[in-house]
């Protein structure tokens, strides 16, 4: 299994080139290296041989064409599609950035991939860019946090928020999840459990063996969309930043020991998913792209491809060091060369990035 590396001062990347996940995912500060993405625990592990390649080696973060389930196409029916599960080509390897082409055409459509850095930024920018190809798929990042004790999550302003139709863990046998199924909320302190008690979930974690899932959706016109973890107990802050034109939509995948059955196992712990998508929830390419309650209310769920089109997705992430009295973000705001992240608080910290990347986009 060959990774590809990248490595400045303040950032290290792999991409691993069997599947274009993203391991390591290292940012440098002083004598402190901090990790935050998630590795499954059973990656090292010998699993079923039909285990497709994304779920052995789930890590990191990754990207899905479709996201989700695959029932459409006929020459894939792995889930997350072949972005996720696929040999990815190299084109161009410099200090500063990886391209790399898909070795599987997508309904048609070729797909590139670059990841790219710079000089004093803890930042990672990616952009996957279809060309050609016809058809509709829903797609999206499938980034996972690694929690190591208490995190603080939130939003950028939103028109939408709640659950999928159905628990994502719905047989007590294989699995647990304890959120309401469906419910729609406007606030993250006041979701609804099963048991139609209240529960916090701004805060993770909020319960233990449970697999829980919903999704947002951004609001129109604003300049840039945003999620962050907070985790000032560990002195440090994750962010994303997307076009939420392109990107409208954030599944939120809080896997807490919930599944039962392998390669999960119970022990898949403590791990958030933020996932920005264009897509129906997680429930994949049929559920996306045909009519559905969001998309009939002018929600966008899938991304168009065409023969003469061409379609970027950027997106970045990045992590910034915080203090102890941190608390839950309030507002992501563009700020000289890069953002100012306010919390609720009050306190703000500074991060250099360069929002053109966002902002720049066929």
């Amino acid at each position: 299994m060959k990774t590809l590396l990248l490595k400045n001062s303040k950032v290290e990347i792999g991409i691993l080139e069997e599947c274009g996940h993203l391991c390591p995912v290292r940012f440098f500060f002083d004598e402190d290296i901090i990790e935050p993405l998630n590795i499954a625990p059973w990656t090292n592990e010998e699993l079923d041989p039909a285990t497709p390649p994304m779920l052995k080696f789930l890590r990191g973060d990754f990207f899905c064409a479709p996201f989700g389930a695959s029932d459409i196409l006929e020459d894939e029916t792995r889930a997350h599609g072949a972005s996720a599960n696929d040999k990815w080509n190299d084109l161009q390897i410099s200090d500063s950035s990886i391209k790399l082409k898909l070795s599987k055409n997508i309904s048609g459509a070729e797909l590139r991939k670059e990841i790219s850095i710079n000089e004093n930024e803890s930042v990672i920018y990616q952009k996957h860019t279809f060309t050609g190809g016809e058809g509709r798929i829903p797609v999206g990042h499938h980034l996972m946090l690694k929690i190591p004790n208490k995190a603080f999550i939130s939003f950028s302003d939103f028109e939408f928020a709640g659950t999928p139709p159905q628990p994502i863990e719905s047989d007590s046998n294989l699995g647990r999840s304890v959120l309401k199924y469906p419910q729609n909320f406007t606030d993250f302190t006041l979701m609804q459990r099963f048991d139609n008690k209240l529960v916090d979930a701004s805060v993770y974690p909020f319960d233990t063996s449970h697999e829980d899932l919903y999704m947002i959706i951004s609001k129109k016109d604003m300049p840039f969309g945003w999620s962050a973890v907070s985790c000032p107990d560990q002195g440090w802050l994750w962010y994303s930043i997307k076009n939420p034109d392109v990107l409208p939509n954030t599944v939120v995948w809080l896997s807490n020991g919930g599944r039962y059955y392998p390669p999960f196992s119970s022990r898949h712990k403590n791990v958030i998913g933020i996932e920005e998508t264009a897509s129906f929830f997680h429930l994949g390419h049929k559920a996306s792209i045909e009519n559905n309650f969001l998309n009939e209310q002018g929600h966008k769920t899938f991304i168009e491809l065409s023969h003469n089109k061409v379609i970027e997705i950027p997106y970045l992430f990045g992590v910034v060091k915080i203090p102890g009295n941190f608390g839950r973000v309030k507002s992501i705001t563009e700020f000289k060369d890069g953002i100012q992240i306010t919390d609720i608080h009050h306190h703000k910290v500074l991060a250099k990035v360069n929002l053109n990347f966002i902002k720049d986009t066929k």
